[in-house]
């Protein structure tokens, strides 16, 4: 693994990014750069098989002395990205920002989280008002919420209307996931069993068991850089059909008291999938899913951990 940092600050804030394949993580790193408060330090994770955006990455923030670099051997995922920039945070911070690669935090942001976590101290996790960077006048989430029967995903989003302008408790922090070192302290860090996919629904679900609040702060405002083209949508939905298979099974069988119901609906997701690869012409979509699928089945009902 390499690593670069010539960071001399003791930041309050460290934000990790984990990042594969995506050169957009420049933009992302210098929407963090600009903002307010100035006490915080970023650890850029480069998972990327692209060696190209390695380069990139030191050259831009190689004697930067806010930012540190790391790179793994190989893939680590979204978990094993979050955990190792994790691992190399100062200890002097009180708190960690989880943030995506292609989040794009608008001006004071950064204090805008952190003042919503400690306006309680039962708080743990804050997440911001995430909008499409190609419609801005689209949320694409402000909090998301599980069905713990179906396994089903819901981000409360939509056009803006002035109706999500309320700080509120949710279950879920998606894509900007503001924790307090606390927290951490407590549960430990991302699950890597997950990879990617529903990790952040776990992470969440944990803190919530800990006795910690999620809640959603619209003053917090953020762009997903995220397509809004249906056939950008669907190639992205299917390129993660193994996941969604596998870790929704592994989710439900953790936290979910309707599991045995839940499994009544596997085939339905399966038909769905199908259907939906079919009609797509993408026939790897259903062949990832089904392989997904009995991956999580293994590792719900025989205790393993299998290899991402």
């Amino acid at each position: 693994m390499n690593s670069i940092s010539v960071a001399s600050i003791s930041p309050e804030i460290s934000v990790v990014i984990p990042s594969f394949n995506h050169r957009g993580v420049i933009q992302t790193i210098e929407s963090v750069l600009s903002q307010d408060p100035s006490n915080f330090e970023i650890i850029v994770v480069d998972n990327s098989t692209d060696p190209t955006l390695w380069q990139v990455l030191t050259k831009s923030y190689g004697i930067n002395q806010k930012v540190k670099l790391i790179k793994p051997e190989k893939n680590l995922g979204v978990t094993g990205g979050r955990n190792v920039g994790l691992h190399h945070a100062s200890q002097e911070s009180r708190y960690i920002l989880f943030l995506d690669h292609d989040i794009l935090l608008e001006a004071h942001a950064l204090s805008a989280l952190k003042k919503a976590a400690e306006s309680d101290l039962r708080i743990g996790i804050v997440t911001g008002k995430i909008l499409f960077s190609e419609d801005p006048g689209q949320v694409w989430s402000a909090g998301t919420s599980i069905n713990l029967l179906t396994g089903q995903i819901h981000f409360t989003g939509g056009k803006d209307q002035g109706q999500f302008e309320e700080t509120k408790e949710v279950q879920v922090a998606p894509s900007i996931i503001f924790t307090k070192k606390k927290v951490l302290e407590k549960i430990g860090g991302f699950d890597d069993i997950f990879f990617a996919v529903y990790e952040d629904t776990d992470f969440c679900f944990r803190a919530h068991d800990a006795g910690f609040k999620v809640i959603y702060s619209p003053q917090a405002r953020a762009y997903h850089k995220i397509p809004l083209e249906a056939e950008e949508w669907k190639n992205r939905l299917l390129s993660r059909t193994y996941y969604i298979g596998r870790n929704r099974i592994i989710f439900m069988k953790r936290h979910s008291r309707y599991f045995k119901w839940f499994l009544l609906l596997v085939p339905v997701y399966f038909f769905y999938y199908m259907t939906f690869s079919v009609r797509s012409g993408r026939f790897d979509g259903i062949k990832n899913f089904l392989k997904g699928t009995l991956s999580g089945l293994r590792v719900a009902f025989g205790n393993v951990r299998v290899n991402t």
